[in-house]
């Protein structure tokens, strides 16, 4: 049975806490593989990138992890609801055990989520700390940090993989010019 990491997030851009939390995840050696699904959209954090440079940024940014790690487009053929996602992953790899990763901040949240008893009856939940928790082991990276030293032409080369970066400047975006908002 393949144990999967299924991390989703809205990757709006992806940086190197994201790369750390996957790493994290793979030294661990309790899971196979870490599926990663950027957000269709979280109607509660309205994307500044369009799903397809998300896509492919996060691509970018993990594809050092090589096979391990798959960055997956179901989210853009599916509602945004978690549980959407999950009853496609298990109709899809029914033998499977998901374990979803989230920050810590968001356990508090999922009684609210759609369906969540199901969630919790489909699969296990894993809940990171994320900083400023002084047990958190990541980065305290924002992407919305990056997006406004873009928009101010700052340097975002500590906060971003290089690739991730040339990407950023390439396509314009988070230029007020170019932001879908």
């Amino acid at each position: 049975m393949p144990r999967i990491a299924v991390l989703g997030g809205s990757f709006d851009p992806p940086h190197l806490a994201h790369r750390q939390v996957v790493r994290h995840l793979l030294e661990r050696e309790h899971f196979d593989e870490v599926w990663v699904f950027p957000s269709r959209q979280n109607p509660l954090k309205p994307a500044s990138a369009t799903f397809e440079d998300r896509l492919a940024m996060t691509r970018l940014a993990l594809g050092e992890y090589g096979s391990r790690v798959r960055v997956r487009e179901d989210e853009s053929k599916l509602s945004g609801f978690t549980i959407d996602l999950v009853r496609h992953l298990k109709a899809e790899n029914p033998s499977a055990e998901l374990t979803f990763i989230a920050g810590s901040d968001l356990q508090s949240e999922l009684p609210r989520w759609k369906d969540s008893e199901e969630l919790r009856r489909l699969l296990k939940f894993e809940f990171l700390p994320r900083p400023p928790d002084p047990g958190s082991p990541f980065a305290a990276i924002s992407s919305t940090e990056i997006r406004e030293r873009v928009r101010q032409n700052l340097s975002i080369a500590h906060l971003v993989p290089p690739e991730v970066e040339d990407y950023i400047r390439i396509r314009g975006l988070y230029s007020s010019k170019t932001s879908v908002e």
